[in-house]
């Protein structure tokens, strides 16, 4: 497939977090460097997949995004240009705690957390109003005050700045008003932007009244978002997965036995999650189509150097060395600079293993293979 004059890449389904993480990064790149400015992001955990993804399965569902979004963060560090990215969350409290932490609170769901943006290079902002009950509501809540020129804030576009190269923004799915918000701050700067787990397809299918927000977003702004990555699990009895790795199309896939997964539909355009849904994942409904394309899984290798030599460093290098070597080649292979983008997957994958001291070790001793291992033993 090729789109945007870019040659797309088939991608399996992703046996790590830090492998669905360098497929994201990868698919976001090759948008941003196609000149897409508004960018959809649907990673979930993966857990539904059977994956062992470590600390990231948290209690609470803002925990486990917020520290999936740092995560997914780390590659415009590693690219030295996280200084003119803006982070934005859904409000002040989440801005709070993404900045400060935060102790138990089960009244709110809010389970203790450590800071993940305190270290941010760039500016930590939210979407929503910040008035005197949103005040009252974060003491009330234990959290900390945000920095005086953050507090109050009465509109969305009112902090951003001129330096600012780009928006993030952080799983703006509580209500239709945060994405709202999003769409006001690209009315307002129109700098390219990210939403990263917005859920945007619960405002897609959802009912709107003319002449409100919500009928501006299904009819104005939505369109103009174009889908990154994508990746929603189908569970029950008739599992399955919808993905779209940016450029390719959207497919339809189910498990095979033995392993892999079998493409039962292709689509050009996107299509109606619940039509996907009812058409290939719910039991007896599901058809009886063959399937238009199928693979056996992938065998992992057991070799233990290949991303060593991606990197160019040795076996021994300490983390400093191995994140510096990471920045120099993403920066030759990055598709901003027409690089490959199989060649920039294949070293995020091999970065976000070598990066982690525990999946390192996994890796030294099982190659590739550690992903089997790894989720056996969790």
């Amino acid at each position: 497939w090729a789109a945007g004059g870019r040659a797309s890449f088939a991608v399996a389904l992703p046996g790590s977090e830090g492998e669905l993480l360098a497929q994201v990064q990868t698919c976001v790149a090759a948008a941003l460097a196609d000149g897409l400015p508004l960018l959809e992001v649907e990673a979930p955990l993966l857990s539904g997949l059977g994956v062992n993804c470590g600390d990231s399965i948290a209690i609470s569902e803002y925990n486990a995004n917020q520290q999936l979004l740092r995560r997914f963060a780390r590659h415009w560090e590693d690219l030295g240009t996280a200084e003119s990215v803006r982070v934005f969350f859904p409000d002040a409290a989440e801005a709070s705690i993404a900045l400060n932490g935060a102790g138990v609170n089960p009244a709110s769901g809010q389970w203790e957390q450590a800071p993940t943006f305190h270290d941010w290079p760039g500016q930590v902002d939210y979407l929503m109003r910040d008035d005197l009950f949103s005040r009252q509501s974060r003491r009330s809540q234990g959290l900390a005050e945000l920095p005086a020129g953050l507090t109050g804030k009465a509109r969305v576009d009112e902090t951003a700045e001129v330096a600012d190269r780009l928006y993030l923004v952080g799983y703006p799915y509580d209500s239709s008003d945060e994405l709202a918000q999003v769409m006001r701050l690209w009315e307002a700067h129109a700098r390219p932007t990210v939403i990263f787990n917005g859920e945007l397809d619960k405002v897609r299918a959802g009912f709107a009244l003319p002449f409100t927000a919500e009928a501006r977003l299904k009819a104005e702004f939505l369109p103009q978002v174009e889908t990154a990555y994508y990746l929603h699990l189908f569970k029950g009895s008739t599992p399955g997965a919808l993905v779209r790795a940016y450029p390719g199309p959207w497919r339809a896939l189910r498990p095979m036995e033995g392993g892999g997964f079998e493409c039962v539909r292709e689509f050009e355009e996107r299509p109606e999650l619940r039509s996907v849904a009812l058409e290939y994942f719910c039991g007896a409904l599901r058809t009886a189509a063959v399937a238009e394309s199928s693979a056996p899984r992938e065998e992992l290798s057991d070799d233990n150097q290949r991303y060593y030599e991606l990197l160019g460093v040795a076996r021994d290098a300490v983390p400093r060395d191995v994140q510096m070597a990471y920045r120099l080649r993403a920066r030759e292979l990055h598709p901003d600079q027409g690089g490959d983008p199989l060649q920039f997957y294949e070293l995020s994958k091999a970065y976000a293993v070598l990066r982690d001291p525990e999946t390192r070790a996994l890796y030294d001793r099982w190659g590739e293979r550690w992903v089997d291992v790894g989720a056996g033993a969790g």
